[in-house]
């Protein structure tokens, strides 16, 4: 075998072995999951929260230089509750959902259907922000409190 012809299969294996690891990544592509799924009753994930994806964390001012026009929706828990109730947040398939959820206690918010998680605490906001690819109604959720907080209704273009 040629020198030539074994670089060739290295770089093949080396495609090969990327390819694999990117398709079997935990936060790959959900494609089992139906997008008109009822929120709520998607399976229970059974990946550590450790290695949950996790909302994209920018530093204030890089994030500011990258809002786009609309500002995130803002959600106040106080005494384990949303403040003003349950809201349906509405975005169009294909924009960014951002969303800011400010806690009186420890929890995790945690968008269904998207398996989009971040930790909320007493002067740490969960500042979410993720593509809304997925159509359909899905439950934003204080995870640890079983308390719905929203309800992310991402609507056809």
């Amino acid at each position: 075998m040629s020198k030539v012809q074994r670089l060739g299969l290295l770089a093949a294996a080396v495609v090969m072995a990327v390819v694999a690891f990117v398709l079997l990544s935990p936060g790959g592509d959900d494609t089992a999951e139906s997008p008109t799924q009822p929120a709520g009753l998607e399976e229970p994930s059974a990946t550590p929260p450790a290695a949950r994806p996790q909302a994209e964390a920018r530093p204030q001012e890089e994030a500011a230089e990258r809002e786009p026009r609309s500002s995130a929706e803002e959600i106040v828990v106080r005494d384990g509750e949303p403040v003003g109730g349950v809201r349906t947040i509405p975005v169009t398939a294909g924009e960014e959902a951002r969303l800011v959820v400010t806690a009186d206690a420890e929890d995790e918010v945690h968008v269904h259907g998207y398996d989009v998680f971040e930790d909320v605490a007493p002067g740490r906001p969960a500042r979410l922000r993720f593509p809304a690819e997925l159509e359909g109604v899905f439950e934003v959720e204080l995870e640890g409190s079983h308390v719905q907080i929203a309800e992310l209704e991402v609507e056809p273009r």
